[in-house]
């Protein structure tokens, strides 16, 4: 049932230290995730490629608000933990309200810290952190054409 990968907080960390303790690598990786698209599953899927178990972030009702504008999300949190979870490749869903996921990264601790190249390692939230407990940033090439942005201004002027 997809609903038992989503944790609180407290959850999380618990079922994080059970895999790192049976060896298992975990990626961590973040975001809003409000219209899902082709350009999320192929994100998702290659970041799960480079560890064992992928630990998604995803990013409150209010933390959206705050961060895309008093119109966003377009989709809630439960339906888009709910959706997130339902992915194979997705391990863990858990949501956090704060402006950043530095504390989220920190409780987790992942072995990968992963990111779209929109960013530079410079720029990552946590990426420190990860850096010096010994573990990797990446980036991953994102899908041209597909953001949740344009995907709303295309519907926006379709009317």
């Amino acid at each position: 049932m997809t609903s038992s990968k989503i944790l609180s907080l407290p959850q999380a960390i618990d079922q994080a230290a059970r895999w790192r303790a049976e060896g298992q690598r975990l990626v961590f990786t973040n975001g809003c995730f409000d219209i899902v698209h082709l350009g999320h599953i192929d994100y998702l899927e290659k970041a799960r490629a480079l560890g064992d178990k992928l630990v998604l972030g995803l990013n409150t009702d209010a933390s959206v608000s705050r961060i895309k504008g008093p119109l966003r999300p377009v989709v809630n949190e439960q339906a888009r933990s709910r959706m997130m979870a339902a992915m194979q490749f997705v391990d863990l869903v858990v949501l956090f309200d704060e402006p950043t996921p530095k504390e989220l990264i920190e409780a987790i601790r992942p072995d990968i810290l992963v990111k779209g190249d929109d960013y530079t390692v410079a720029t990552i939230v946590g990426a420190d952190f990860v850096l010096a407990n010994g573990g990797s940033v990446e980036t991953i090439p994102l899908v041209q054409g597909y953001s949740t942005t344009s995907l709303i201004e295309r519907i926006k002027n379709s009317f």
